[in-house]
């Protein structure tokens, strides 16, 4: 709907009178209403703890007390080993190559076997911090090579320490 210029200035006329009255009269009832005030206090009674009530339970059978313990789950003791994904870095090559893993125990000598082919290649595992979401175990190039093509990156290892 559109409206005139004729309508669109009525209409704003009408909501500046209509304001200006309100503030007149809201001034009035103020300024000449009864100066009488009501005070209301409500005071909370202070609870006791007898007056709680015990729980109720309010539908189907009284819960059972837990017996026993919990199942906890233990490693295999059938060797440490680990399945994962493998990638390669440019970082971390010295004369004893090293490893990066976060799942892995630091500083020990961790054989990594491509599953798909059966290389193998050991280094020294490490804490990576930076490796890739979804990866296990980042190694060098140079290692990475003697496993896979650098093409072939992710690729599922086996690693043992």
């Amino acid at each position: 709907m559109v409206l005139s210029v004729y309508e669109r200035r009525r209409i704003g006329a009408l909501a500046v009178f209509t304001l200006m009255a309100l503030t007149v009269i809201s001034f009035g009832v103020g300024a000449g209403g009864s100066s009488a005030t009501t005070t209301t206090t409500t005071t909370i009674p202070p609870v006791v703890e007898v007056d709680i009530p015990e729980s109720v339970i309010l539908g189907g059978p009284p819960p059972i007390a837990p017996i026993g313990s919990a199942a906890v789950a233990y490693p295999s003791s059938g060797g440490n080993s680990l399945a994962g994904k493998a990638t390669f870095t440019e970082y971390g090559y010295s004369s004893r190559p090293v490893c990066f893993s976060p799942m892995t125990p630091v500083g020990v000598q961790l054989t990594i076997t491509n599953t798909n082919n059966g290389r193998s290649v050991t280094c020294t595992s490490a804490f990576g911090v930076n490796v890739p979401a979804g990866v296990t175990l980042q190694m060098h190039s140079s290692q990475f090579t003697q496993l896979a093509d650098l093409i072939d990156a992710p690729i599922p290892v086996k690693i043992t320490w």
